[in-house]
This record gives C-alpha cells, structure tokens and sequence, in this order.
C-alpha cells in the first residue's frame, strides 16, 4: 500500500473540485461476470447476440455496464460450423462493435444476468449489483438485438437513476428487516409473461446491537419482471429462507423448477457477525404455498462446505395412478459445491405436478457426485436429443477452464483452458450461458480476470470431447502485478 501525503493547499483544492467524470470504456470489458445471450426466432441473425455486464471490480471507473454484441458483426464464425484440422488458433475478435445505443452504465460490482422474453415483447436483462443501494438493473433490449435502454427511468446511457434498491423497503423494520444487501444471483422464467425475478443476497439482515446469528435472517427477493419498481415492492416480495428454527445462511444461485425454486446456500457475512460458514447447501422454496420452505440437509449425507451454481431440468411427467388423473413432474438438479469441488447430481421426485395438496412432499436422492475443477462457480446444462443424457457445462476459476462432463459416461469429457497460461494473469472463468440448437452448442463463457468472453463451440453434441475454443472476445485486461489490478485504461463514449 503507497502513502501519500497532502497539503493543505491540495486538500483545500479537492474540496472545491468535483473529479472529473470516468465513465466506463464502451470499447472493452471491465471484469466481465454475468453474461445473457438471444437469438430471435425469425430475423437474419446466424449468430444472435450476447449481453455482458461488466462488474468494474477495483472501482477504475464511475460504475459498470451492460453492453449488447452483435455477433454476426464482430466476425464470429458461424454456429455449428465442423472444426477444420489441423486445429486453427483461436481467433482474437478485439473490435466489439459497441455503437452507443448498445451501452448502458450499471453500478458496480454486478453479478449474474439473466434474460427475460415472454411472446409479444423483446428482451428484459435483468441484472444485480452489490455496490451502493444494493440494486436490481432492469435493462430493455430493442428490436434490433443491440439497442439497450434503462427499463426503471435513468437518464440517457445511465441506468443508476431509478433503479430498483433492495434496501430500506416499504414497511420493513427499524433493523432493514427484509432487505437484502449484497446481492448476487438471479434467475427468471424466461418465457412466462407473468414471471417474477428471483433474486439473492450476500449479507445477512439482523438486529444491529444483536450478536446472535438466530437474530439473523437472509431472504429472496421475488420482483415482477413486467414492473421491477419501488412502487411494486413490499415486505411481501421477500422470502425469509430461516425457517422453522433453522439458521437463514446466505444464498448465492437459484434455479426454477415446476413448483420449487432451489437455492444453493453459500458462506456469508454480516457487520456484526463477520464471516459465517455455509448453514445450508440446498433448499427448496415453494411458490404455491407462501413461506414454505424445505431442506434437504444435503449436508449431512454428503460433506461439502457451501454450493454456488444450480440447474433444473424436469425428467419425467407422469399420472398418480391409473385411476387417479393427477400429474407428477419429476426433476433433476444439479449443484456446484465447493469444498471439495463436486458436482452433485440429485433426483427429485414429486417435485410438482397438478392437482397435489398443499402439504406435497418431494422425496430428494443423491444420483451422483464428480469432481469438478477448483474454483467452479456457474453451470449449464446443455440437452442431448430425447432419450440421452444431458451434457453439463462447468466454469472453474482455479483451473482456468470450462469443463465439460457426460452425464451418459458419467465423467468428465472435456476441459477447455481459456485462460492464457500466465499465473500473473490469471482468467478466472466465471459467467457461462449457453446457445444450442439441434445437435450443436456453442458457449460463452465470462474470464473475469481476462477481461473478455471466452467461445466454446461443440458441432456435434455426440463427440463433446471435441469441445474447442473458437475465439476471445475483447481486449486482454492490462493488469498491475504489484497490486492485481487492472490498469485503468480508458476509451470512452
């Protein structure tokens, strides 16, 4: 840490003096972390477009940002495209073509993204940030794929003003109690026109003069996507996840399944509390009855410190009987958790269906656990054809990698370094999202550290040990190796 000294004459200066004004760069990514990605049905796009918010994680600048990337545009080649030999090195794409439509200015420290796009309307990212306020960005995208502007008000590019903040809500206590501080992970029903943003936080809520964690609760917040405003938001928009005498812990992911969304539970922290260990690795919130929430102590049959990303995919519909009409929807989940890195496969059964009572119980087993890479934070899961085992795709921080595993062999497959292979540089993979179609699949994968996307195409979902890095999209993030930081350039609108 440097010491600098001031006169008084500079402090005098500083105090008349409003800094200048640092907007994020509209050419590069700044700590890339959530990404999203949509590719309309009808239209001439082959490629689709990308959605990157960036975290702006040492604080170089003003605030973050969301920007929209044509694809066809920057030169990426087209999807599904079989791989020529020998292998070609990977392109290096560092014009992203950001015109300023497709540029928005984000607080900082983002997390995850997610994309909303119910039938009739264009897209809705949604997108939660952990600096001041504590906010969810809600950022419309316009017909033409690349056009951004702020859904909550803002002004111009600047989505900041009007944003929807998870602190000091309506009606809550003296003690912000809901509220969720830090928050980070999000998840919506992509295509439902009636769906809501479920969102998590970092930090527990409690009593400030309080130093007893059962004083303590953590909470989703549960926003309508069609009007995420304060004029919307209540006490009633905030699920308490300590229940019947359990321990809230924090959550860091959510994944929406027919009639629970499941919650992955991470270490957390307060003011008063410090640092806290993981109280729970998954829960299951019910959204037919309000406050309803199971736990599967996954904990005690299956040691592992806390959990990051989660998926859901349903397996099976199914009738009660046959004499007895009501449906049965079965799901599978699969968890990240970390401590060791495993992914952990589960199987749960009545996990929706119609016609079921209030008091439906699931029945949750554990199928499988692999190892995974170290580090590992988000997933997805990429379907096979009807009949076959998914393909589950996994960001890893530690390794530099997106690995790849078969649920069919019920193995790893194939681990793409995207990283540059420089321990003073290090990647850190961590957004992901996928776009498939058919029997092909290409990912997207945020390097955090790096600066840029990294892009995974599979051609042949039958042979995904063939997975390859195809491009990296931006500039490398130009790092100080005696701070780790970036060094702050800028390239403004």
């Amino acid at each position: 840490m440097r010491a600098y000294i001031l006169t008084s004459a500079l402090l005098l200066v500083s105090c008349d003096t409003d800094p200048e004004p640092r907007p994020p760069p509209s050419t590069r990514l700044v700590y890339p972390s959530g990404v999203a990605f949509w590719r309309p049905e009808a239209g001439p796009s082959t490629n689709g477009y990308l959605y990157v918010a960036s975290a702006n994680f040492d604080k170089c600048f003003d605030s973050g940002s969301v920007v929209a990337l044509d694809l066809d545009a920057v030169g990426l080649r087209p999807f599904g495209t079989a791989f020529t030999e020998p292998a070609e090195e990977p392109a290096a794409i560092t014009d992203l073509r950001i015109g300023e439509q497709s540029y928005v200015q984000i607080q900082s420290f983002a997390g995850e993204m997610t994309l909303w796009s119910p039938p009739g309307r264009t897209p809705r990212l949604f997108v939660p940030t952990r600096s001041e306020g504590s906010v969810l960005h809600a950022v419309d995208v316009g017909e033409d794929g690349i056009s951004l502007s702020c859904a909550q008000g803002g002004s111009g590019r600047d989505c900041r003003d009007g944003a929807l903040s998870l602190l000091d809500i309506p009606g809550a206590t003296e003690d912000g109690i809901p509220s969720a501080p830090g928050p980070m992970g999000v998840s919506v029903e992509r295509t439902n026109p009636e769906a809501h943003v479920w969102v998590t936080h970092s930090e527990l809520v409690g009593p400030a003069e309080s130093g007893r964690e059962v004083d303590f609760q953590s909470y989703l917040a549960v926003i309508p996507a069609a009007d995420p405003t304060r004029d919307a938001l209540s006490p009633d928009n905030f699920v308490a996840l300590g229940t019947d005498g359990r321990l809230a812990g924090a959550a860091h992911a959510t994944a929406i399944g027919s009639r629970y969304v499941y919650v992955s539970g991470r270490n957390s922290s307060s003011e008063q509390l410090g640092a806290l260990a993981a109280r729970f690795r998954l829960r299951l919130v019910d959204r037919q009855v309000a406050g309803r929430v199971l736990n599967t102590d996954l904990e005690e049959s299956y040691s592992v410190r806390e959990a990051r990303g989660v998926a859901v995919v349903t397996t099976a519909t199914r009738t009660v009987s046959e004499t007895d009409p009501r449906t049965i929807v079965d799901e599978r989940v699969y968890l990240l958790a970390r401590g060791p890195d495993t992914l952990v496969i589960l199987d749960v059964v009545n996990a929706g269906g119609t016609g079921l009572g209030d008091d439906s119980t699931p029945t949750v087993r554990i199928v499988s656990a692999l190892p995974l890479p170290n580090g590992s934070s988000e997933l997805e899961v990429i379907p096979r054809a009807a009949g076959r085992g998914n393909l589950v795709a996994v960001t890893g921080s530690g390794d530099e990698a997106v690995a790849i595993f078969d649920e069919e062999l019920g193995q790893l497959v194939a681990q793409v370094e995207v990283g540059i292979g420089n321990p003073s540089q290090p990647s850190q993979p961590f957004g992901l999202v996928a776009d498939v179609r058919g029997n092909s699949a290409r990912l997207f994968a945020s390097t955090f550290s790096d600066g840029r996307i990294a892009v995974i195409d599979i051609p042949d979902l039958d042979r995904p040990q063939n997975a390859r890095l195809v491009a990296r999209l931006g500039t490398q993030q130009v790092r100080d190796p005696r701070q780790g930081t970036s060094v702050c350039q800028e390239s403004s609108p």
